[in-house]
């Protein structure tokens, strides 16, 4: 659970992801009109290299059938008479389906089918204009007054791992860190070993807590470390900052974990209620620390219990240094942050020690 898990699921997690998109999704096309116009449509179309038309089917039946077979994941459909009806003014439909159960290579059959159909209605327009006489300057300054360039920032190739990753994994840790830490307070309680285990540390739970938890921060921090290796220098996710505010992040995020753990065993010190709440607090972690769905879009009472988990603020600190490199005063909250999940349990070990001294389960 301390070493074999957390880095398994990060190597696991790092090679599923390693293409950062999916490439050539198996798609299909009907093409009913078979005109010049229309294969042109579909040149240009496997010509995306999210897509790969690997079926021509003869009518939309069958088309649906592929997909609800799992042989495509959507398809491109084009009447009969569309070429005609484009050139005679009547406005002819094309239609794209898409299979959205697989979302993210779904995502992108959208944009190449969305693409291409933009570009035929512009051919076709452009076509039309030039049987009118007009120049080519006068179809494209018609056709695209206003030209638009499109630059991503910090992640120009759209790579889902470089925000996937650094995301998904460290939640992965946190949760380990959680259970790990519940599991070794709330076994003394369950077998009745803590009042032998208070007794060991000479009456002071802050001396007895501390002894059993500083082995796990150090192997836990050197595996997160690893794992930030692993991310940074073997699968090459940018690390745009100095790589000491990743490093010193990663200290203070087992800590964070540790004492969020330490607060609930302290809080409700039984093993079963214990853990199971740090069980769903990880949990839910992946759904509600804006990782896939932007914090900002949640309702406001969901977003605010992204605050009260760790991971939240070493995701923006991720984002924060290593995508962006932005000065480090701008991510001071969140250091600061993490520090106060470190110092939280300290306030309430008092109610851990009188369970241990007064046990329930005694053997």
């Amino acid at each position: 659970m301390m070493i074999v898990v957390p880095i398994f699921s990060a190597w696991f997690l790092l090679d599923l992801m390693k293409d950062g998109v999916p490439i050539l999704a198996p798609v299909g096309v009907v093409d009913l009109d078979d005109s010049s116009t229309s294969r042109a449509i579909l040149r240009n179309l496997n010509g995306f290299k999210e897509v790969n038309i690997g079926y021509g089917f003869r009518n939309y039946h069958e088309a649906i059938q592929a997909v609800q077979d799992g042989k495509i994941l959507g398809f491109f459909f084009i009447p009969e008479g569309m070429e005609e009806r484009a050139l005679g003014g009547r406005h002819p439909k094309v239609s794209f389906y898409i299979n959205y159960a697989y979302y993210v290579p779904a995502s992108f059959e959208y944009r190449g089918f969305k693409t291409v159909s933009v570009l035929a209605n512009a051919a076709i327009a452009r076509t039309i204009m030039r049987t009118l006489g007009k120049s080519d300057h006068e179809v494209m300054a018609t056709l695209q007054p206003v030209v638009t360039h499109t630059h991503g920032l910090n992640n120009p190739w759209t790579n889902y791992s470089y925000y996937l990753c650094p995301s998904f994994i460290p939640c992965m840790l946190a949760l380990l860190i959680m259970l790990v830490t519940a599991f070794s307070i709330g076994t003394e309680l369950k077998y009745g070993t803590c009042r032998q285990w208070i007794e060991s540390s000479a009456g002071s739970i802050e001396l007895a807590v501390t002894g059993k938890l500083l082995p796990q921060t150090v192997i836990f921090t050197a595996v997160g470390w690893f794992i930030q290796y692993m991310m940074y220098r073997l699968y090459w996710i940018p690390l745009n900052c100095n790589p000491w505010h990743m490093i010193s992040a990663m200290v203070l995020f087992v800590l964070a974990n540790q004492g969020l753990a330490l607060f609930i065993m302290s809080v409700v010190p039984n093993f079963r209620l214990g853990s199971t709440m740090c069980s769903l607090i990880g949990m839910i972690s992946f759904s509600i620390c804006g990782f896939s769905l932007p914090n900002e879009a949640m309702y406001p009472w969901l977003s605010t219990l992204a605050y009260v988990v760790p991971i939240r603020y070493y995701f923006l600190l991720s984002i924060d240094q290593a995508l962006n490199n932005l000065p480090l005063y701008y991510s001071r909250v969140y250091y600061a942050a993490l520090l106060g999940f470190t110092l939280l349990p300290w306030a309430m070990l008092w109610r851990l020690r009188r369970a241990c001294v007064n046990p329930v389960y005694v053997p």
